[in-house]
């Protein structure tokens, strides 16, 4: 099966091709790699979230009221 379409934009030429070994290969460690940083992103936002949430919780046992803290802190309303 082909997979790469060259185009010569000066000709007009079509080439077909399929990925070489080396290419295939990279083609795994991107797709590895995307997969990681997805998985980077969804932590750091796990993270941001429980600061948010243990930050609420402080300030609300110092008796800070939800009104409060929308207008002092408008970052950790939800």
């Amino acid at each position: 099966m082909t997979e790469i379409m060259i185009i010569d934009a000066s000709t007009g030429n079509v080439t077909m091709r399929d990925f070489s070994a080396d290419e295939l290969a990279q083609r795994k460690i991107d797709a590895d790699n995307a997969k990681a940083d997805v998985s980077a992103k969804e932590t750091a936002e796990a993270a941001h979230q429980a600061t948010i949430t243990a930050a609420r919780d402080h300030a609300s046992s110092l008796g800070f009221t939800d009104a409060m803290l929308a207008v002092m802190y408008p970052n950790l309303t939800p």
